[in-house]
């Protein structure tokens, strides 16, 4: 265990922090969580719109929510339905800020970059059905492209300059340039792509494209992969899922708007692999389900460890893991490695079997920051998920239970030693007062 944690932390560790000080997988990562807002937006107008689901046909409350059905969707049309332009948004802004490049014009570029690129003009009306999450990647790939474009403009020098403007004017002037590069790239590409695909907009040949990969992550396999990478990353110190989350959330955030579609028209819900199936099940009060330790160590016979469990309560309850796995901690402890970082794939993949064959409904909704039980409920809009989170609970502390004691019994000893060291100290002092 010594030579596997030597070399985790000596060549694993380093490899893991340069991909996530990486810039572009960073703006993608910071972009994305700025975009949450939005999706707790538009979660939560899905939630009230579907408030009338929960009343009989027939009844007055339910004839409300059917007759303004078109009015309460608004809200929801206007965040998931216009989210690759958002990102955009977000994540030019992430990534201008990250270059020090002008931020308000890299955010201009990425805009014109993304609303080239996924819509078209068909019968001399324009289309932006791919603004939602179908045009997200392109949407990423345009506020990255833009961003450098501008980038390289303004550090080479090769934008209009008039002395003497004022500086709002100036900068005005010196993103004429590389904006008018990035427009006519834009359209390029998208005449280009119209022409070799027969009229098809690029997300729609984008998505058929990546079809394959689209499915694969959202896969029993690709859960288990990830959770063991991301306790891999946390076992050594390392944000696991800030880590990952630059890679995987893309993936998530579109299979959301499937679901969400999916629940608002009553179609079967299509994915698992949602943001909050990975916020409230697979990582339930935690990453590694770290609320099971949280139980324990309030249980627990060891004075520090009581007292670190009655710290990490409250941020167990909103799926904070910080305290407990460096207080505890977590990381680089052999007496925990194997249920926190083989343990917690198992169950995160079991909990994808429930949803994927409708023992509970998949995640619809996202509602991140909300308390624990009451997030499980909202996000899936079913009663079964907050009691489907007790037995998670439940058997994570079953999991947890012999590697805790076995570290609980380490420590005492510890403790123990110190203290008859102590009073063995005070005793050849022979103080009298």
């Amino acid at each position: 265990m010594n030579k596997f944690m030597d070399f985790m932390e000596n060549k694993f560790s380093p490899i893991a922090s340069k991909v996530e000080k990486n810039r572009f997988i960073s703006s993608i990562k910071n972009g994305m969580v700025s975009l949450i807002a939005v999706l707790i937006i538009g979660s939560f107008t899905l939630i009230i719109s579907s408030i009338g689901n929960l009343f009989p046909d027939g009844t007055v409350v339910k004839e409300f929510f059917v007759q303004n059905a078109d009015i309460l969707q608004l809200p929801f049309n206007f965040t998931f339905g216009l989210l690759s332009l958002y990102a955009a948004l977000t994540i030019s802004y992430a990534h201008a800020r990250r270059l020090e490049a002008p931020i308000l014009q890299s955010m201009m570029g990425a805009a014109i970059t993304t609303l080239v690129l996924d819509c078209q003009f068909v019968d001399g009306n324009f289309q932006v059905g791919y603004l939602d999450s179908r045009g997200l990647f392109i949407a990423i790939f345009s506020a990255l492209i833009s961003v450098e474009v501008l980038n390289l403009f303004v550090k080479k020098n090769l934008t209009i300059r008039i002395k003497g403007l004022p500086e709002m004017v100036a900068a005005t002037f010196e993103s004429i340039a590389p904006l008018l590069t990035i427009l006519v790239g834009s359209v390029a590409l998208s005449v280009a792509v119209s022409i070799g695909s027969g009229g098809k907009a690029i997300p729609e040949v984008l998505t058929t494209f990546l079809a394959p990969a689209m499915n694969s992550i959202d896969t029993p396999m690709a859960v288990f992969v990830i959770s063991l990478l991301e306790m891999l990353f946390w076992f050594i110190g390392l944000n696991g899922y800030a880590i990952l989350v630059g890679f995987v959330m893309p993936f998530m955030t579109q299979y959301l708007a499937e679901n969400m579609a999916a629940f608002q028209s009553g179609d079967p819900i299509s994915h698992v692999f949602a943001p909050n199936f990975w916020d409230y099940f697979m990582g339930f009060t935690g990453s590694g389900l770290t609320g099971a330790l949280v139980l324990l160590a309030l249980f627990s016979k060891s004075t520090e460890l009581k007292a670190i469990g009655k710290a990490s309560v409250v941020p167990m309850i909103f799926t904070i893991s910080e305290p407990i796995v460096f207080g505890l901690p977590i990381c680089f402890n052999p007496y925990l490695f194997i249920p926190f970082v083989l343990g917690t794939p198992f169950i995160a993949t079991t909990q994808w079997f429930i949803f994927h064959y409708g023992i509970v409904r998949p995640p619809v909704a996202n509602v991140g920051g909300t308390p624990i039980f009451l997030a499980n409920y909202l996000s899936t809009m079913d009663w079964k998920a907050p009691i489907l989170a007790v037995l998670v609970l439940a058997l994570g502390v079953l999991m947890y239970y012999p590697f805790f004691k076995m570290y609980e019994t380490s420590e005492m000893k510890k403790s123990n030693a110190a203290a008859a060291e102590e009073n063995a100290i005070l005793s050849e002092l022979n103080l009298d007062f």
